[in-house]
């Protein structure tokens, strides 16, 4: 009979091969009585007790390794399978083989150990030293883990979620949801397009697929990045859909999920039929040539909507100078201080701003959403279609979001957790944050500790927005936080420097550095103390700088104070208006909106065209105020908002800083 050790190494070999790819364990639990009747009568003799291939160290091997399978072109291929072997090794190999691939896959094969089993064991045969062969080999790094139960529970989870995804979400919701990107009537559906069509196209496959094959399908795409689309946003809103969720609820649902407060709204579903019911009452009230908007002038607003006015803007007013009217005698102010007095925007109004001969706001990053326009109607003597009778409304430009915040969101990252860390840079560079815990436990990379979620520019060029993150949930441990930044990898020399933004309490704070960071070198941010899950200080390192990086919004440049060339109150509160919530509006010198801004909301229009809510959705969208450098735009804050913001304020030819709360 053939030496064992010819079987034992043709084996290895064929697990050696085997290894280069991912591999996955059967449900073999009968393996070893398969392996052992598989030995023809005769070719497996007694030995003592027992048969001479019945040792343990054969049956270790047949449990942990024997039921390891490779998927090739959908299909299962064993470690006994394709071998050469002589009689009776051929025959045991090929039943194994028919044996393991018919089994369904189970798991992800994985040990702790480098190796299985032992290349010779000798024991005395009276008084002969036999020497016994065995099953033997390595196993590779990627198959190997200290947290075998770990890694397996991981993986299975990532299984069960793919398998549920592919069971439960139907074609045509996917489907449904490409028409909506497609068409522009998703917020910010593009973003979510590849993982949408990804997943489509594995639920494609799966469905040609019958019995077993399914089941090897599933693990052998469960690494995918689109296996765990049911459980993101997008697939949430294909889950609600499949279940029969109406579209607009499903929408909607996602649109909580995803959208800030102010956002420019996607198209509404509609049908002919609503068209044309809409347009039979735009035709009735005259009101067709109403529906056109543009960006408003400072010529188009009249005396008594201002609250106040730059002189240097004064001639631009309608209705003529109004030196007379709104500037009143100029005031002496106290000397300038050097903190912002906080006033509130009632006191500002009434005691500050009629002595004011200039005004300047300080324009921050986190005023990104505050930005709005003025807008009003195309052409001058169509009826007003809104609450307030004149012809003027504001749009808000929060759509246009690019806070770090945002950014982390966007990559998957966790910001509703009670801390937060976060890195932003703008380059192609491979930064890295650090956090040291007040133990001496660091979060980075190399140790994420379920903290760190987020890793961007690894490995290679990836995003000229890249983000890091690192929060913490539970257990926040007081005392000192050191955070640094490392450039574990230098790409670029342009667009330098970073941002660190922190988070706790609900309150935000930015810190930069504005030079280039060298390969390799270690950035010490600042000591971040901790009490009860709060921030309560936080001591900047070397030039680490308080507020973000500025950048230009609307053509302001931000963290920088920017001339007010008018105050008013929003269209809503002009004249004898009053309705709805009032806003304080400062047009900024030099703020120019170029994008196409939204003239009409729903929320904006009489109570006649109330019924129509879906049509003038659509056409609110559709009927957009083209750029004119004319405009007014500049920041917008709602009564109610809780806002702060900077002012500059000249009277009498000197300054006060006022710190004014909404």
């Amino acid at each position: 009979m053939a030496d064992f050790k010819t079987f034992a190494d043709a084996i290895h070999e064929r697990f050696t091969a085997m290894s280069g790819s991912e591999l996955y364990v059967v449900d073999a639990e009968g393996i070893w009585s398969a392996y052992l009747s598989a030995f023809p009568t005769g070719s497996n003799p007694m030995f003592r007790e027992r048969t001479e291939h019945d040792c343990s160290t054969c049956r270790h091997f047949a449990r942990n390794v024997g039921n390891v399978v490779e998927i090739a072109d959908g299909q299962l291929r064993s470690v006994w399978g394709g071998l050469d072997l002589p009689e009776p090794y051929r025959t045991v190999s090929a039943a194994l083989d028919e044996y393991v691939t018919s089994r369904p896959i189970v798991g992800i094969f994985r040990m702790s150990e480098p190796k299985y089993g032992t290349q010779q064991t000798r024991s005395l045969v009276g008084e002969t030293v036999e020497t016994w062969n065995h099953f033997h080999g390595e196993i590779v790094e990627r198959h190997r883990s200290r947290e075998v139960a770990t890694v397996r529970g991981e993986f299975l989870a990532s299984v069960q979620v793919f398998r549920r995804g592919l069971e439960e979400l139907s074609g045509s919701a996917i489907d449904t949801v490409v028409d909506l990107i497609d068409n522009n009537s998703l917020y910010r559906g593009e973003e979510h397009m590849r993982a949408v069509t990804g997943f489509r196209s594995l639920l494609n496959h799966y469905n040609q697929l019958v019995g077993e094959a399914r089941n090897t399908y599933v693990f052998a795409n469960a690494s995918n990045p689109a296996a765990r689309f049911r459980n993101t946003v997008i697939g949430t809103l294909v889950q609600d859909l499949s279940e029969g969720m109406s579209l607009e609820a499903a929408v909607r649902s996602f649109e909580a999920k995803v959208a800030p407060a102010n956002y420019k709204r996607p198209k509404a579903l509609i049908t002919p039929a609503m068209v044309a019911d809409a347009m039979k009452t735009i035709t009735a009230l005259g009101i067709e040539s109403s529906l056109e908007r543009r960006f408003a002038h400072l010529a188009d607003v009249g005396v008594n909507d201002v609250l106040w006015v730059n002189r240097d803007v004064r001639p631009q007013m309608k209705d003529g100078s109004i030196a007379d009217i709104l500037m009143a005698a100029a005031t002496t102010a106290p000397r300038r201080d050097a903190a912002a007095e906080p006033i509130s925007i009632a006191d500002f109004m009434k005691n500050i701003l009629p002595g004011a001969t200039d005004v300047d706001l300080l324009v921050k990053n986190a005023n990104e959403p505050n930005f709005c326009s003025i807008t009003t109607g195309a052409n001058p003597g169509s009826p007003s279609i809104l609450k307030w009778g004149n012809d003027f409304a504001w749009s808000y430009g929060g759509n246009v979001t690019d806070s770090i915040k945002e950014k982390v969101k966007r990559a998957g990252g966790n910001v509703a957790g009670k801390l937060r860390v976060s890195l932003s840079w703008f380059n192609y560079d491979d930064l890295d944050i650090h956090v040291i815990e007040p133990n001496g436990n660091r979060i980075y990379y190399g140790n994420r500790q379920d903290k760190l979620d987020v890793d961007m520019n690894a490995g290679g060029r990836s995003s000229r927005e890249p983000v890091e993150n690192v929060s913490w949930t539970w257990n926040i441990q007081d005392g000192d936080y050191r955070v640094e930044v490392n450039n574990f990898a230098k790409r670029e020399t342009v667009d330098v420097g970073f941002v660190i933004e922190t988070e706790s309490a609900g309150v935000i704070q930015n810190y930069r550095y504005d030079k280039a960071v060298r390969n390799n070198e270690t950035v010490p941010v600042g000591v971040m103390a901790v009490e009860d899950g709060k921030i309560v200080k936080f001591a900047p390192g070397k030039d680490i700088i308080g507020g973000s990086a500025s950048k230009d919004i609307w053509g302001v440049r931000t963290e920088d104070f920017v001339k007010v060339k008018a105050v008013m109150y929003s269209p809503n509160y002009w004249g004898d208006s009053e309705v709805g919530n009032r806003h304080y509006i400062f047009a900024l010198d030099g703020c120019v909106n170029d994008q196409p801004t939204r003239g009409l909301y729903n929320e904006f229009l009489k109570a006649d065209l109330d019924k129509h809510r879906k049509v003038f959705e659509v056409l609110g969208d559709r009927t957009k105020c083209a750029a004119d450098p004319d405009q007014i735009s500049g920041l917008g804050f709602s009564s109610t908002s809780g806002a702060t913001i900077t002012a500059k304020v000249t009277s009498g030819g000197r300054q006060r800083l006022l710190a004014i709360q909404f």
